[in-house]
């Protein structure tokens, strides 16, 4: 069952996963002989303490315009990789596509930053046209502004965390816990992106902790996993040996084998085959790999099937190699299609 926050934020449509910077403010731009500073360095009007900025130029306003505002996001687009990195006045600002960090102050910390988010309320606040007919705009971004909309979606998503976790112990079985530290996780990963833009925002670089642990989380939801009773089953096997691939692959997924028809959630496997062919002398062979999930009370709770095909120069190979594909398949997805079964409970 999906939480009221989530059904809140699916309505409101809060994309700030790809934010579009908005309030381009309409600039003309000014001929003027004297170059503005923030041409080659750092506004004075638009202090690093207050202020992310780039620049952009282009052979006219629009495309110059454009271009800052890209230059800008790039700030957060961007991999930043830093072994060290400033922690009180870290100064990072773009021209064109070249990028300039200017720090002092260094810290131990590693940053290994990874986002396409583009912070809404960025605007183009100045344009100049060089005596060149060159045109150059500067773009800027309000830290404190950013900061707040990052921290909001933030808080937004602790408070569904929250919500979520708060019933997770009154579930009925474990797949329905499942589910819940599956969202949780889901949420928390977003989170923690939010987190890695507001340190570039933040220029204390700390952002704003979460108070959960992801690896808890996981831990907790590997515990749901462990405690599930399910019983395996074969629908179809023409060939043979699915029962001992599915059993194995239960195994490897962390789930135990019940031997019990009582409160048991019931995995259902079939492979059906079809008849062998040959092509341009090569001989091939299709099948059907198919997997339900039952629930104790007679629920279906999911069907997933995958197609496969394998080839071979010679007919007689073409069963085990087969049977070789379903293994790999089932120990590669077996887990990952039951958690998303979990979610339709």
């Amino acid at each position: 069952m999906r939480s009221i926050f989530t059904n809140r934020y699916l309505n409101k449509q809060f994309l700030l996963s790809c934010l579009v910077i908005t309030g381009c403010m309409q600039s003309a731009p000014v001929v003027n002989a004297n170059q503005p500073d923030w041409v080659n360095g750092e506004p004075l009007s638009y202090p690093n303490s207050q202020y992310v900025v780039a620049t952009g130029s282009a052979s006219n306003p629009e495309r110059a315009k454009d271009r800052a505002l890209a230059n800008l996001s790039k700030v957060f687009e961007l991999h930043i990789r830093e072994s060290s990195t400033t922690r009180l006045d870290t100064h990072v600002s773009i021209k064109n596509d070249s990028e300039s960090v200017n720090k002092s102050q260094r810290i131990n910390q590693n940053i290994n930053i990874q986002t396409n988010k583009i912070i809404d309320g960025a605007r183009v606040a100045e344009q100049w046209k060089s005596p060149d007919l060159t045109h150059y705009a500067l773009a800027v971004l309000d830290r404190h502004q950013a900061g707040n909309n990052i921290r909001g979606e933030m808080d937004r998503l602790d408070k569904e965390t929250d919500f979520e976790l708060s019933n997770v112990e009154s579930k009925p079985n474990p797949l329905l816990k499942v589910a819940v530290y599956q969202r949780v996780l889901g949420l928390q990963e977003k989170r923690d992106t939010l987190q890695k833009t507001l340190k570039v925002i933040d220029l204390s670089g700390q952002g704003s902790k979460s108070k959960w642990n992801r690896a808890d989380l996981r831990a907790r939801m590997e515990a749901s996993l462990s405690a599930l009773n399910m019983r395996p089953k074969i629908l179809q096997d023409t060939t043979g040996g699915l029962d001992k691939l599915l059993k194995g692959a239960m195994s490897k997924s962390g789930f135990p084998e019940s031997s019990t028809a009582s409160n048991s959630y019931l995995l259902a496997a079939g492979l059906e085959m079809q008849s062998p062919f040959v092509k341009q002398d090569w001989h091939w062979l299709r099948a059907t790999l198919t997997l339900r999930l039952t629930s104790p009370e007679g629920k279906v709770l999911g069907n997933k099937t995958w197609p496969l095909k394998v080839s071979s120069g010679n007919q007689g190979t073409l069963n085990s190699r087969m049977m070789s594909k379903v293994e790999k398949m089932l120990n590669q997805q077996l887990k990952a299609t039951i958690m998303g079964f979990a979610t339709t409970e």
